[in-house]
């Protein structure tokens, strides 16, 4: 079965794509700005798609992430499965548990028993969850390095800006205060997600990307999202 391929943009889409790039930028530079106000230095817009860096200050190489969010949580990281399977070298059973759980782009591995091509976590044999569930905890440092600290390219971050659209509200987030809290957590499974809760506060949740049959960039992705 093959790919079914993405609608392209309607000139509407491309353009309020290109509004909120353009909205995005502004506000990065007014961060910039509001740094360089409070503590000092000289903070510049700097990073891409494939970085964790949205700032950086140029004289010590300081890195931060740039959250603007309405809402208590925002996507921190979204990356296909394929990719992350071979970015941390997993195999064998686990590899198929990843496969089951987020589904393959152009296959569907629920046998038509799903619309979104997938099988929950109460479908899939409770040993094989077992077994996710032990790698995502003996791994919660290193994932938290790609969804928050790093990437996938090594381009560390040493903070956060969390930036509340609806009041304006800025706040600067230490990433080695957010480490602690993931060092004392952990990951659990539910039917179609998985929580991070540390101090019974949840700090992140991953789902899968894509809600319906039609294929679009992204889907079936691994998606991360960091809570306020």
């Amino acid at each position: 079965m093959g790919i079914e391929r993405e609608t392209p943009m309607t000139l509407a889409q491309q353009q309020a794509g290109a509004i909120a790039k353009r909205v995005g930028h502004e506000n990065e530079v007014a961060m910039c700005q509001w740094l360089n106000e409070t503590i000092g230095g000289n903070h510049i817009v700097d990073g891409g798609c494939l970085t964790k860096q949205d700032i950086i200050e140029t004289n010590t190489g300081v890195g931060y992430s740039l959250k603007s969010v309405s809402k208590n949580h925002t996507q921190c990281h979204l990356t296909s499965t394929a990719r992350w399977v071979d970015f941390f070298g997993i195999e064998g059973d686990l590899k198929a548990w990843f496969d089951q759980f987020f589904g393959i782009p152009g296959q569907d591995v629920s046998e038509g028993g799903s619309r979104q091509h997938r099988l929950t976590s109460e479908q899939i044999e409770s040993d094989l969850n077992q077994k996710a569930l032990d790698w995502f905890n003996e791994n919660r440092m290193g994932i938290f390095d790609v969804i928050v600290r790093n990437g996938m390219s090594d381009t560390p971050v040493q903070f956060m800006i969390w930036y509340t659209k609806t009041d304006g509200e800025r706040r600067l987030i230490n990433i080695d205060d957010l480490a602690e809290m993931v060092y004392n957590g952990e990951w659990i499974l539910r039917g179609t997600t998985l929580h991070f809760i540390s101090g019974g506060t949840k700090m992140f949740h991953l789902q899968m990307k894509g809600s319906g049959k039609k294929y679009t960039s992204g889907y079936h992705g691994m998606m991360f999202h960091i809570y306020n």
